[in-house]
C-alpha cells in the first residue's frame, strides 16, 4: 500500500513537471512571436525615420527656401552698396 503510494506520487509529479514544461514552451513561444513583431515594427519605424530626415534635409535646402522666398514673398538679393555691415 506505501508503495502504491509513493508510485501515485511519483506519477503525479511527472505529469505536473510535464505539463510546467508544455506550459513554459508555450510562453517562450508567445513571447518569442511578440519579440518577432517588435523587431518588425523597429524595422518600419526606422525606414519611415529615414524617409522623414531625407525629406526634412530636402525641404531646409538653402536654394529651395531662396526660391520660394523670392517666389512668394519678393525678396530680391541687395547689391553690395547697399549692405550696411555693423561691428559689434
Amino acid at each position: 500500500m506505501e508503495r502504491l503510494c509513493v508510485v501515485i506520487l511519483l506519477i503525479i509529479i511527472l505529469l505536473s513537471s510535464g505539463l510546467a514544461v508544455i506550459y513554459a514552451k508555450y510562453n517562450s513561444r508567445l513571447v518569442f512571436i511578440e519579440i518577432q513583431k517588435a523587431e518588425q515594427e523597429l524595422d518600419r519605424l526606422e525606414v519611415l525615420w529615414g524617409r522623414l530626415t531625407l525629406e526634412e534635409r530636402m525641404l531646409a535646402e538653402h536654394n529651395r527656401v531662396e526660391k520660394i522666398a523670392r517666389k512668394t514673398m519678393g525678396l530680391v538679393e541687395l547689391e553690395r552698396k547697399s549692405i550696411v555691415y555693423i561691428k559689434l
